[in-house]
């Protein structure tokens, strides 16, 4: 399932994807606008998931480890949910980018209504190649989108160019594992799944492999963290939330207008098989 072979942005796909009504109001009205997963450690209740969105954005930062006033690339900001929580609570200079002009524009807005303009920023933007000087920023992270990526290790390099000497980079989000180590019953469910959600990334590296990917960029990887057992609580509550609306949406046909529930229904089989996983790297 893994593969070294670059490609293209289909913006085509993810406008399918991300721009589809259903979808849409999933992470409006689910999500409060985010676009990513939570974190729940032991003791925390995991049925309320916007919390958990909160605290991942925390982890984020804590890792980040930057100071005020700091410069970060946001690489697929979506609706900028990240960016305003790192600029708020943290004081960072966000610069968000996205491939589709409705995130962008949402992004915007947000912003603006939380008036933190002055603090972050959001352009249309292929992370693969970018329109900034070498040493741009302080910081760089993908909360989740890296999986997106048409060629990962071109998306990596980047990175590295865009980060001063010493700058840091943090990577979140979910990582298959090798596919001889999955049951083919869970691949014949995962594949589709990928090919729906244009996620071509995650078919490009896995948890075996990622971490090369990263150290061939030219980083120092600081920490490797699976971080599972903290996103899995996330996992059981949506799953306990909407599989029985699911259920009813499969009985009369209408699934493709709601990929984000099929993310946590149908692929709930599959959370023995995924990892998350946390890598925080410098550039020396």
């Amino acid at each position: 399932m893994v593969s070294d072979i670059g490609g293209e942005l289909d913006l085509t796909g993810l406008r399918r994807v991300y721009g589809r009504p259903g979808h849409r109001l999933f992470y409006a009205l689910v999500c409060r606008n985010a676009r990513h997963w939570g974190w729940t450690e032991p003791g925390q209740s995991k049925w309320r998931c916007w919390q958990a969105q909160r605290r991942l954005e925390a982890v984020l930062g804590r890792k980040l480890a930057l100071p005020p006033g700091s410069r970060v690339l946001d690489a697929g900001a979506g609706s900028g949910v990240v960016a305003r929580r790192l600029a708020g609570r943290l004081g960072l200079r966000i610069t968000g980018v996205d491939v589709l002009d409705f995130h962008v524009r949402e992004a915007r807005r947000l912003s603006a209504l939380a008036a933190l303009e002055e603090r972050t920023t959001f352009s249309w933007g292929d992370f693969h190649e970018l329109d900034y000087p070498d040493g741009s920023f302080d910081g760089v992270y993908s909360m989740e989108t890296l999986c997106h990526s048409y060629d990962p290790a071109r998306a990596l390099a980047e990175f590295h160019r865009l980060l001063r000497p010493g700058g840091r980079l943090v990577l979140l989000g979910p990582v298959g594992f090798p596919a001889a180590e999955v049951p083919a019953d869970k691949r014949a469910l995962l594949e589709p799944y990928l090919d729906a959600m244009t996620m071509v990334g995650a078919k490009r590296y896995d948890t075996r492999s990622l971490g090369g990917l990263i150290t061939d960029a030219g980083f120092r990887i600081e920490e490797e963290l699976d971080a599972s057992s903290y996103y899995r609580p996330t996992t059981e509550a949506l799953y306990a939330y909407f599989r029985i609306p699911y259920a009813v949406l499969r009985r009369f046909g209408a699934t493709e207008q709601w990929l984000a529930l099929r993310s946590t229904v149908e692929m709930y089989a599959l959370r023995d098989h995924i990892a998350w996983l946390v890598h925080t790297a410098v550039k020396p």
